[in-house]
C-alpha cells in the first residue's frame, strides 16, 4: 500500500475517534448540573401581611358582590311600540314575529321572501308572499325592488332590505 494514502487514513480515523469520544460518549459519572437533589431548595411562598390583605379584600369587595337589580330584558316590542312603528325600516315587529324584507322578485306577479323570527324561541323562516297579500295584519305593497309598503290603519311602514347610505 501507498505511504501516502495511509498515512492520512490513519490520522483521519484517529481524528473520528477524538470526535467521537468527545461528541457521542457522554460522561455520565460527572454530575455538573445544578438539578441533582442536593442544590435544591424549598423556599417558602411569600405570605401577605394583615393589613396588606385587608387592603386587597376591600378594593376588590365591590366585584364580589352579586348585582342586585338584574332586569331580563324583553324581547321584541310591546303591543304599544309595535303600534309606533312608521317610516322606513329594516326590521318590523309583528305580534311575536320580527320581519326582515330578503328579496323582491318581479316577474308578470311579482312577489317577496320575508324572514320571519319567532322572538320567543328564535324559530326563523323564509315566507313567500305575493304583492297585495296580508302579513301578520299587515297590507303588503311592492314597491321596488330592495322596499315595500306594510300599511295597517294609520301605520305606514317602508320595510327595506338594507340601509341606505
Amino acid at each position: 500500500m501507498n505511504k501516502a494514502i495511509l498515512i492520512p487514513s490513519v490520522l483521519i480515523l484517529l481524528l473520528f475517534t477524538l470526535d467521537f469520544s468527545n461528541r457521542l460518549i457522554l460522561e455520565s459519572t460527572k454530575v455538573d448540573n445544578d438539578f441533582n437533589q442536593k442544590s435544591l431548595k424549598v423556599m417558602p411562598l411569600p405570605l401577605l401581611s394583615e393589613t396588606t390583605r385587608q387592603t386587597l379584600e376591600q378594593a376588590y369587595k365591590k366585584y364580589s358582590q352579586p348585582v342586585q337589580n338584574t332586569q331580563v330584558a324583553e324581547k321584541g316590542l310591546s303591543a304599544a311600540k309595535q303600534a309606533e312603528q312608521n317610516g322606513e325600516l329594516i326590521s318590523v315587529f309583528a305580534g311575536d314575529y320580527e320581519l326582515k324584507l330578503k328579496a323582491v322578485i318581479t316577474t308578470n306577479e311579482p312577489y317577496v321572501l320575508i324572514e320571519q323570527k319567532n322572538i320567543n324561541d328564535d324559530n326563523t323562516q323564509l315566507v313567500k308572499y305575493s304583492d297585495m297579500q296580508i302579513v301578520h295584519g299587515y297590507s303588503l305593497k311592492v314597491l321596488s325592488n330592495t322596499e315595500v309598503e306594510l300599511t295597517k290603519g294609520q301605520q305606514n311602514i317602508t320595510l327595506i332590505m338594507y340601509q341606505r347610505g
